[in-house]
């Protein structure tokens, strides 16, 4: 009996020791795949990134502010840390992440809109975090959402049960240059080459935005937004708030007077702080162009690329 336990505990420690080196692969060859979310995060946490301007906000920014050709016009570095589906508290957490390993940027373009405003009840995209579960910073962050995520460290394999894919991919990147195929992100900006499809599922949430008087639970948020950031910051930064633009289908009547207050307040706090600059280009020529959008919330390359000239100039003209 005493030979068979110590020949099951045997084979045990080998499944786990196997299972831990092929975790430790494909962690290993996420992390280091040029190009991908997985990369920004290890250049993120490890302190690599130090841009002078630093994109925030969700899914709208992450695919719609090109980093390269900001940085190119407003002569600095920059680097999109936008959050996909991430409202303002995960953005939150992200930027707090970011400045704890790299240096304060000069200048901050935090996109706004009515979706900044939400609440996330879960992580969206958890499989973007799966190569970092001994990351004190993301266990952190993502523990606040999923209790789960402490069983992956102890669980070797666990996290890639229904995604063996994503475990095939880190570990051939090991042993492989896939970066170009395999690339997603360039200084934290996601292109999107698609065309133009109309996603009724968001525009059936407009008619149901009524406008509020004064929209004080978006008001308070957005004051504790720039606490946050003067907190953070350094004294002479620039705090600079974009409402990018609104596909014309989603300017309605109803959802103009539901940003109304929001755009007012930002007005108004423009003019209290010297260091806080709004620039509304929610009904940019762009709106009127569906060739500019993949759907009516979100731009592809080609409206991302114009967008970002375009706020590039908006912004210099303030900084100038």
């Amino acid at each position: 009996m005493k030979f068979f336990l110590q020949y099951i505990i045997g084979i045990i420690s080998i499944t786990f020791i196997v299972s831990f080196g092929i975790q430790y692969l494909a962690d290993n060859g996420l992390r280091n795949l040029k190009n991908t979310e997985y990369n920004d995060w290890k250049n993120i946490v490890d302190g690599k990134i130090n841009s002078d301007i630093i994109v925030n906000g969700s899914s709208r920014s992450l695919m719609g502010y090109n980093s390269q050709i900001i940085g190119d016009n407003l002569k600095r570095d920059c680097f999109n840390i936008s959050f996909n589906a991430g409202c303002y508290k995960l953005q939150e957490y992200k930027f707090d992440i970011y400045i704890k390993r790299n240096k304060k940027p000069k200048i901050v373009i935090q996109n706004i809109d009515m979706a900044h405003f939400g609440e996330n009840t879960e992580i969206p995209d958890i499989a973007q975090f799966y190569p970092f579960v001994y990351n004190e910073d993301i266990n952190s962050l993502v523990g606040k959402y999923e209790n789960k995520f402490n069983l992956f460290k102890i669980m070797p394999l666990l996290k890639y049960n229904q995604s063996f894919k994503m475990l095939e991919e880190g570990i051939v990147a090991n042993f492989s240059n896939a970066t170009k195929k395999n690339a997603t992100t360039f200084k934290g900006y996601c292109p999107q080459d698609r065309v133009f499809k109309i996603d009724y599922h968001n525009l059936k949430k407009l008619p149901q935005l009524k406008a509020k008087a004064p929209n004080e639970r978006e008001i308070r948020i957005l004051h504790k937004m720039i606490y946050f950031y003067f907190s953070r910051l350094d004294k002479d930064s620039k705090l600079i708030f974009v409402w990018m633009p609104e596909n014309k289908m989603r300017l309605t009547k109803s959802y103009d007077l539901t940003r109304q207050t929001i755009v007012e307040e930002l007005n108004s706090i423009q003019k209290k702080y010297k260091n806080v600059i709004f620039i509304d280009m929610a009904y940019d020529d762009i709106s009127n162009h569906d060739e500019y959008y993949y759907d009516t919330f979100h731009l592809n390359e080609t409206g991302a690329n114009l967008f970002s000239k375009k706020v590039s100039l908006k912004i210099n003209e303030h900084l100038n």
